[in-house]
């Protein structure tokens, strides 16, 4: 009769990629450490870029005692007491990974084949209950190749940790070898959770529809408007909170509405944000909106005029009581376009919208020349900068529109 505790221990034999390889004892145990309080485990999270400050708001609120070690534009390193589940779930994330190992910049194939070698010593925790696996790479926000050498010995030696088999076509967990400009590691992340679906081109994200959300405080006894409401995506991420009403407008789309989670029906209403003869003086607790971006279908006067008629008819709905404004990353616009009364609307415009999709913008206008002066790390304050808490964008056709424009309009 065979020994139940020799069979247990017995040598294993399996191939991996025409080669066999042995391994005894099955997977290794998980490390953990010993502590009397909560165990903190570190996770990096993506986010629409120039929102570090909200985001981290946002954690704090809503996870348990949440430390952040590094930030960026668009990412978040940070520890926590929670446990993954729930960082999993905060839907204003695009992605976010639990870190399970931490090496020195070098070379992606120098960082995967050190991972690998410190996964033969021990195994650190965020690799349990894996039966596949895959290995992606993605250095400073673009996926990049693992060469194939490298990527097999990290292969390898996740296998021998964790039993766990490679499902190269998906299917499994993902494990992301991630470096950050400003990092100086690379970091090998079990991925958690991934970017939502996005909306018909033009709309807002999901994700940066509910940072906006957040931005304005929602409360249960909140009436919402979305003057501007386009495919909807403001209200559905506000449909999500507790809310009286939820009212979205618009003159041309039709947005599609699901039912809420929570609070209240959205009502939709076919009228002109400009007007909105529905909607009483004083009854919209919070108004939040994306404007049109200079292209105004049934306006005669001009892009100045158009957004003088726009605060107008949001400040006669808005209740003075509970209406705060929203602010963002923005510090300065400076526009250099061919009509003076444009380049100040785009500038005011652009103040309310953030770097990213003022940039964006440009991108897509490359007619005209901006130079944006930002607060790095998220969003504007009044008082305490200094020029290490500044950052400037220029666009590169500057110099051209410069020397064609004869228009430069600055907004603070």
């Amino acid at each position: 009769m065979a020994n139940p505790r020799k069979a247990a221990s017995a040598a294993r034999t399996s191939s991996v990629g025409g080669r066999r390889r042995i391994t005894t004892g099955g997977p290794r145990r998980i490390q953990s450490g010993q502590s009397d309080g909560p165990q903190r485990q570190r996770y990096l999270v993506t986010f629409p870029a120039g929102l570090a400050a909200l985001v981290e708001e946002c954690l704090r609120a809503d996870l348990r005692l949440v430390s952040a070690s590094h930030r960026d534009d668009s990412a978040l390193l940070f520890s926590t007491s929670a446990p993954a589940e729930s960082v999993a779930k905060l839907l204003y994330i695009k992605n976010a990974f639990q870190l399970v190992l931490e090496v020195p910049r070098t070379s992606l194939s120098g960082a995967a084949k050190a991972i690998a070698q410190r996964l033969r010593r021990s195994v650190p925790p965020g690799l349990e209950r894996m039966s596949g696996f895959r290995i992606m790479a993605q250095i400073d926000g673009q996926l990049e190749p693992l060469d194939r050498h490298a990527k097999g010995t990290l292969e390898r030696a996740v296998m021998s940790a964790t039993g766990a088999r490679v499902m190269s076509r998906g299917g499994g967990d993902e494990l992301w070898l991630i470096g950050r400009r400003a990092l100086g590691t690379i970091v090998l992340g079990r991925r958690l959770s991934r970017a939502a679906k996005p909306g018909p081109a033009g709309s807002l994200s999901p994700e940066l529809s509910r940072l906006l959300v957040r931005m304005s405080k929602p409360q249960g006894g909140d009436v919402f408007l979305d003057p501007f409401a386009g495919s909807g995506a403001l209200c559905r991420a506000r449909a999500e909170w507790p809310a009286r009403r939820v009212i979205g407008v618009d003159l041309y789309a039709e947005p599609r509405f699901d039912s809420p989670r929570a609070g209240a029906p959205i009502e939709f209403l076919r009228e002109d944000a400009l007007e909105l003869p529905s909607v009483e003086s004083g009854s919209a607790s919070v108004v939040a909106t994306d404007p049109p971006w200079g292209e105004f279908e049934s306006f005669a006067g001009s892009a100045q005029e158009f957004y003088a008629a726009m605060a107008a008819s949001f400040r006669r709905v808005l209740d003075p009581r509970t209406g705060r404004p929203v602010r963002n990353d923005m510090l300065s616009a400076t526009l250099v376009t061919p009509d003076g009364a444009l380049g100040d609307a785009l500038a005011t415009s652009f103040m309310i919208m953030g770097s990213a999709r003022s940039m964006e913008f440009l991108r897509a206008h490359p007619e005209l020349g901006a130079v944006l002066v930002r607060r790095r790390g998220g969003l504007a304050v009044e008082e305490g900068l200094t020029l290490r808490d500044v950052e400037v964008l220029v666009t590169e056709n500057l110099r051209r529109c410069v020397r064609e424009s004869r228009a430069a309009v600055q907004y603070f």
